[in-house]
Order: structure tokens, then sequence, then C-alpha cells
């Protein structure tokens, strides 16, 4: 009887550590993939500002950063899956505690990056300027709430 008791008693431990482990490495992965993903956002918005503030001979580049910025912003939802929050990330508890208010601020930005993009294409870069403020605010919006600062 307590050979059994141990054996279970083993298989439980064992169940235990690799699925909490594989749990861990899925968070572990899904927090780099997603810090990735906003690097690059944030790549890519720093050359639309760098492109306008400049005045570099780059306009045509801007459509394509814009576009890219709105497929990011359609994906970011899907990047915080429950139980991501652990572990080397500046993903506050707060976006699972409130997750409709976190939907929102998403929501926000992906609505401002379509616009970004019709305005790009447009031409006009007076507006353009105007919308790479709007869209960054919702940016600045979703951090200011559920990002840690350095």
């Amino acid at each position: 009887m307590k050979q059994i008791i141990k054996v279970a008693a083993l298989i439980v431990f064992l169940s235990f550590c690799f699925f909490g482990s594989s749990s861990l490495a899925d968070s572990k992965g899904i927090i780099k993939y997603r810090q990735n993903v906003m690097k690059s956002t944030a790549g890519h918005m720093g050359a639309i500002v760098d492109i306008l503030k400049n005045d570099l001979p780059l306009q045509a580049h801007i459509l394509d950063h814009a576009r890219s910025i709105q497929q990011n912003s359609k994906m970011t939802l899907a990047m915080f899956p429950k139980g991501t929050g652990l572990g080397n990330t500046k993903a506050k508890p707060a976006i699972w505690e409130n997750w409709s208010k976190f939907e929102s601020a998403v929501q926000d930005f992906e609505r401002e990056s379509a616009k970004l993009v019709k305005v790009a294409e447009s031409g006009d870069m007076e507006a353009l300027a105007k919308q790479v403020r709007a869209t960054g605010k919702t940016c600045g919006g979703c951090h200011r709430n559920f990002r840690k600062r350095d």
C-alpha cells in the first residue's frame, strides 16, 4: 500500500512539473512574442515620425508602416491570454482584472490605426501628422493603465 501511495505521489508530482513547466514555457513564449510585436509597432510608428519630422524622401514607405501598425493592432487582444501576466513582462494584472476596459483600449488602437492607413493612402501629410498623434495617444492610453513603468 505504501508503494502505491509513493508511486501515486510521484505521478502527481511529475505531472505538476511537466504541466507546470509547459504552462510556464507557453507563458514565456507568448510574452516574448508580444514584446516583439509591440517593439515592431513602436518601430513602425518611429519610422513614420522620422520621415515626417526629418522630411525624409521616404514618404512612399509611410503607407507600408501604417498598414503594419494596423495589422499589429488586430493581433493585440490575442497576445494577452489569461495566465500570461507572470514572468518577464511589464503587463499589469489590470489587463485581466478589467478585461473589458483593456479590450476597449485595444479597440481604440484598432480604430485609430485603421484611420492612419486611410490618411496615409490620401497622401495628406498634414492630416497624417495629426493622425499619427491620435494613434499614438491610444498607445499611451493603454500603456498608462496596463503597462508597468521601467
